[in-house]
């Protein structure tokens, strides 16, 4: 799909005028869109994202925000352990990572005031607080728009799935969703991507030819459909992955050197890493993984020693590929959830949801590792005296790292412009 350019208010201005002529503002803003190149990229340190979504919110004070001297009713079953960062101590379920804690940079102190999954996770994915007269586009989406793929690839992976979406972008920038992790041993396959039994080429290219057909019948119909934008984008891209070698071999995880794959534990989550990293190689600018269940209102500690060990295997073992591939400088990877949880422990061993304190781990794209930026209270119940940091500032910087501009304007499909990030400040200390 052409890529959209951005309009002047003075252009929105004229197509008022249009309007009497039988050009409406959207139609005005699709002439436009057919018209323009691709977007200008200012100067970036990063070409491709792999974010780590964990979902359902990670508990701050028993991962990497430990507080040895908060309450003892605060400070739950586990241990903490001495990073090869002084001063940085964290759960004694991460070992890998604190050997490894100076290649990251650590942000603490992320808060914001959306309480609930959705909400929380709309705003991380999107940088702006939600609000009901406007879905904003995910980073995904727009990362997808400005930063256009080859044909054959998806621009925007989710792995397995994701509820982030393109939002007023419509869904030709929705996600392409795997539904499946590699297991080791097995062959991997993704719908889409293989070709069903008994469908061959010949056949594909006899469809193909067919549609096109339709294409050229039905191209002079005027519409202002999304679906169809969408339809017409998902069945392009569809034919060229199906058709293609390269698209077929950048999720056959078994080309892969075995040396290289034992680096991954068998769990879905360092599956979903180890994909996810031989997709950004093949040219897939940005990749969320969802790792799911850390939504621990009951068992909280039983729950996170199940959870901590995967993530800390698998988020060192993404590093590892993606400094051996000698993609790390140039991929920017995120790794947070929604919220953080209560320092008070519920009467059922658990925490609950905590939007007032989060963290966020980045390494790569240009991040100087070896940071702790901002910080919590000895209780860990709030941001310190240090500047707050909002997922709207998360999301300015990673724009910036990949040189779009966070507050650059869109337009929805009725012409109502909004910039991506409005409120957002890129964090340049995150660079120095």
């Amino acid at each position: 799909m052409k890529q959209r350019k951005q309009i002047k208010r003075r252009d929105v201005l004229q197509a008022g005028f249009l309007g009497g002529l039988g050009l409406s503002l959207p139609g005005f803003l699709k002439l436009s869109a057919a018209q323009s190149e691709a977007p200008v990229r200012k100067k970036s340190s990063a070409d491709a994202v792999l974010f780590l979504n964990l979902a359902g919110g990670v508990s701050h004070l028993d991962t990497l925000d430990m507080k040895p001297e908060a309450p003892v009713e605060t400070q739950g079953e586990f241990k903490s352990i001495q990073t090869c960062m002084p001063g940085h101590q964290v759960c004694e379920y991460l070992p890998k990572y604190a050997k490894v804690a100076d290649q990251f940079t650590l942000l603490r102190g992320i808060s914001h005031s959306a309480g609930a999954h959705p909400q929380g996770q709309s705003w991380i994915s999107t940088g702006n607080r939600p609000v009901p007269a406007l879905i904003y586009p995910s980073l995904g989406s727009v990362i997808t728009k400005e930063i256009p793929s080859r044909p054959d690839l998806p621009g925007y992976v989710a792995i397995p799935k994701t509820e982030w979406n393109a939002g007023y972008m419509g869904d030709a920038f929705a996600p392409f969703k795997t539904n499946t992790v590699p297991q080791p041993g097995k062959p991997f396959q993704v719908r889409g991507i293989s070709l069903p039994e008994g469908l061959t080429l010949e056949k594909v290219n006899q469809r193909q030819q067919l549609l096109n057909k339709l294409d050229r019948r039905f191209k002079g119909e005027q519409t202002e459909s999304q679906l169809l934008d969408a339809l017409d984008q998902f069945g392009s891209q569809a034919y060229h992955m199906i058709t293609s070698k390269r698209a077929r071999a950048a999720f056959d995880v078994e080309q892969e050197s075995p040396r290289l794959r034992q680096m991954f534990g068998a769990d879905e989550f360092s599956q979903s890493v180890f994909l996810g990293c031989r997709l950004i190689e093949y040219g897939v600018p940005f990749v969320t993984v969802t790792y799911q269940g850390w939504d621990t209102h009951t068992e909280n500690f039983a729950g996170h020693r199940r959870l901590i060990p995967p993530l800390d295997s698998g988020m060192t073992a993404g590093l590892e590929m993606l400094k051996q591939k000698g993609l790390w400088e140039r991929t920017l990877v995120v790794i947070m959830g929604e919220f953080g949880r209560t320092p008070k422990i519920n009467e059922n061993a658990g925490r609950d949801h905590y939007p007032r304190v989060n963290w966020c781990l980045m390494t790569g794209g240009g991040v100087q590792p070896g940071q702790m930026i901002g910080g919590t209270t000895k209780a860990g119940d709030a941001p310190d005296d240090q500047t707050e940091i909002t997922p709207d500032d998360i999301a300015a910087t990673i724009y910036h790292a990949l040189g779009i501009d966070p507050l650059k304007e869109y337009y929805t499909n009725t012409g109502r412009p909004t910039m991506l990030v409005p409120h957002g400040r890129i964090m340049h200390e995150l660079f120095a």
